[in-house]
């Protein structure tokens, strides 16, 4: 398989169980080998994001109804300091890294999701809401419980779904010294010359 060159474009896609796009993020590429993509999302990129049918935040709506309407998808600019995406092969998993406006490392989040599959510069997955939270000094905690409780009894989400990210989140919990080891170390790691340039999303990007 042919791997992604640094500075390279690739587009990440989420999905809805049904099909439907929900979000699509172009990063740049930082690293790309056999077992492991790394993605650089700089702030001021134009992003699809999930959305109600009238391209408001569902976030605004309570918890309770969120997901008891038919969800899509709407532009949006990634505001804020840029993401590090770390995409090991073959797992249910990405690890976003994040820093404050001083550049100091913030801590991991976990985002738990299907197995990404990639077709050529496409890597789509679906979201499983449920997520964790590392800090910096290594302590984990569960993240969006409720909202993924919340996806699966307005069956927006299937309930084997948010069982796999379980098992998935538990195991990170019980090494979290061993998904650091898996990933590698980027704490220290800053955007080269030109990388934190706003991306533009592809005109395909809901081929």
């Amino acid at each position: 398989m042919t791997h992604a060159q640094a500075g390279e474009e690739l587009l990440l896609r989420y999905r809805y169980p049904d099909g439907r796009l929900q979000a699509a993020l172009p990063l740049r590429v930082v690293h790309d080998d056999a077992s492991v993509t790394v993605g650089w999302l700089p702030n001021g990129t134009d992003i699809m994001y999930w959305a109600l049918t009238d391209g408001g935040d569902p976030r605004q709506i309570p918890l309770a109804e969120r997901f008891r309407q038919r969800l899509g998808t709407a532009p949006r600019v990634w505001q804020g300091p840029g993401v590090l995406r770390v995409m090991p092969k073959n797992a249910a998993f990405q690890v976003l890294h994040f820093w404050d406006e001083e550049q100091r490392f913030a801590g991991w989040y976990v985002n738990l999701e299907r197995e990404r599959h990639q077709t050529g510069r496409f890597l789509d997955t679906v979201d499983q809401h449920l997520d964790l939270v590392i800090t910096p000094d290594r302590i984990g905690a569960w993240k969006d419980e409720d909202e993924a409780q919340a996806a699966v009894d307005a069956r927006q989400l299937p309930p084997a779904d948010l069982a796999s990210a379980r098992v998935v989140g538990e195991g990170i919990m019980r090494d979290i010294d061993g998904l650091l080891t898996r990933i590698g170390d980027w704490r220290g790691w800053t955007p080269p010359d030109g990388f934190d340039r706003p991306l533009t999303l592809p005109s395909d990007w809901n081929a």
